[in-house]
């Protein structure tokens, strides 16, 4: 390898982070308009609840009985072994949101979002709302 791939690489690897972002949730609206979330984590430890908050009430809620492996979630669709303990309930489309998951061993992610905000394909992700392009190279691959 020459000296300048090692460079390139190197450099790639470093603005990656190894390729498990630090903010390792994302949100984007599905064809039907309901917000799907999406685990952008490289061997992130399985989830054992996820929530949705809206200006301190809570929207949304699933809970595992035993944490799971998911790699992405819809609101109003169950993954296997999940418990809906709040069904969705529709904010407006400027209220500002909050996704709360929570992983077996007790590290939390939060991602803050509106729904206009991922209008027109956007994704939320990093505290930024994205075009699915940008997002893809943010996002990097495991």
């Amino acid at each position: 390898m020459t000296r300048w791939k090692l460079v390139a690489v190197l450099a790639a690897v470093t603005a990656l982070g190894g390729c498990s972002p630090a903010q390792s949730w994302a949100v984007k609206l599905t064809p039907t308009g309901l917000p799907q979330f999406v685990d952008t984590g490289c061997d992130a430890p399985p989830v054992a609840s996820m929530a949705v908050d809206a200006g301190g009430k809570e929207i949304w809620r699933l809970e595992f009985g035993q944490p799971a492996k998911i790699g992405e979630v819809t609101v109003g669709q169950k993954p296997e072994g999940a418990q809906e303990k709040v069904a969705w309930q529709p904010p407006k489309g400027d209220q500002k949101l909050k996704l709360d998951v929570r992983r077996s061993g007790g590290d939390a992610k939060t991602v803050e979002f509106t729904l206009d905000g991922l209008k027109d394909g956007k994704v939320g992700f990093d505290g930024d709302y994205l075009t699915a392009e940008e997002f893809a190279k943010e996002r990097g691959t495991c």
